[in-house]
């Protein structure tokens, strides 16, 4: 007998030749002396059979537990969405109460801290992205100011700016906060 490690189906084999002669060359024999006790070949052949049992039954264990493993697997990929979506939902109706979170072993997600670098990089692309399309902001876009159209085909004019000073019906000039000044007549 070697020191290697062997498998189950040959340790099976080995102990079905075992049962096979013992009950070939040895069954006329009244007791054998095994392990210091005086045994029948019968009693023999039920040691060997009780640990082919045991090994068989092993066998179906160990494909048992791959056809249930590969079954878990199976099932857990086909409900993983629905379980993601369940457990959103958990987590966006009790925040607040981490103590009813715990009772679904759930824990409330903490916010993200981003580092500086992160920040100025984003700052970055956040201008080199409206550089690139153009964009403005508000006070910029409220400086901005197109021509009106002439109707008669003469030269367009300028929009007046809403700032509040400009000309009035006689001529004169107004000011914010000030009254148009009347007309001599």
């Amino acid at each position: 007998m070697t020191n290697a490690v062997k498998k189950r189906a040959d340790r099976i084999a080995e102990d079905q030749a075992m049962i096979t002669g013992t009950e070939k060359f040895l069954a006329t024999l009244t007791a054998l002396p095994v392990g210091g006790t005086n045994m029948t070949p019968a009693d023999i052949v039920n040691v060997f059979k009780i640990r082919v049992d045991a090994s068989k039954a092993v066998q179906t264990a160990a494909a048992a537990l791959i056809a249930a493993v590969k079954a878990d697997r199976d099932t857990r990929a086909k409900t993983s969405a629905t379980a993601r979506a369940f457990r959103r939902i958990v987590l966006g109706m009790f925040q607040e109460a981490p103590d009813t979170l715990a009772i679904f072993n759930l824990k409330a997600p903490k916010a993200a801290k981003s580092t500086v670098a992160v920040k100025a990089a984003a700052v970055a692309k956040n201008k080199a992205t409206r550089e690139a399309r153009g964009t403005v902001g508000k006070r910029k876009k409220l400086a901005i100011k197109g021509t009106v159209p002439a109707a008669n085909g003469a030269e367009p004019t300028p929009a007046v700016a809403a700032t509040g000073a400009g000309p009035t019906a006689g001529g004169a000039t107004t000011t914010p906060g000030s009254t148009p000044a009347k007309p001599t007549a």
